[in-house]
């Protein structure tokens, strides 16, 4: 029985780091009035004045979840992780799909 916990810890200890997301920050051209929730992105973006967060299940930023977000939340100025963010060449392509 004790065997059997161990074993159950020690594959959670290795799961649960290998589910878990990458957080993503969307700097918006224009800020929000509120706090607002968007879905996009397969994700719940948590929205404060000019930036949204979200938890997503990838490591790298890329123009097609840009563009996911910006569809949603219009412009954007920056969009990406800690560790990577798109070019501005890519956001210019990001926002061709900004919501107006």
């Amino acid at each position: 029985m004790i065997r059997s916990i161990l074993i159950a810890s020690a594959l959670g200890a290795v799961v649960l780091p290998a589910a878990a997301g990458t957080s993503f920050t969307a700097k918006l051209a224009n800020s929000f009035d509120s706090n607002d929730t968007v879905v996009a992105a397969k994700a719940v973006w948590s929205c404060e004045g000019d930036t949204c967060v979200a938890e997503l299940n990838r490591r790298t930023a890329t123009v097609r979840t840009c563009k996911d977000v910006a569809s949603e939340v219009g412009e954007l100025v920056a969009f990406g992780t800690e560790k990577d963010g798109l070019s501005e060449a890519d956001l210019e392509k990001c926002n061709e799909a900004a919501k107006k």
